[in-house]
């Protein structure tokens, strides 16, 4: 899920997977409701990049593995 949440930007329906990537998180109460919503609304503009909005907001860490 985390790759998916990271997608490339401008790939086409890569905003929608990023928002299914980010509901995933916020079930599992590892991104909070404002993440979320920003990933919601930018979710049909591909291109748009959520970092830009969520800077000040926590982002789930990559899982460590073996």
């Amino acid at each position: 899920m985390l790759r998916l949440l990271h997608l490339p930007l401008g790939r086409p329906g890569s905003g929608r997977e990023r928002y299914a990537a980010a509901m995933w998180f916020h079930a599992r109460g590892e991104l909070s409701h404002r993440a979320l919503e920003v990933y919601r609304v930018l979710s049909p503009r591909d291109g748009d990049d959520p970092a830009q909005l969520l800077d000040a907001e926590p982002r789930p860490a990559p899982a460590s593995g073996p």
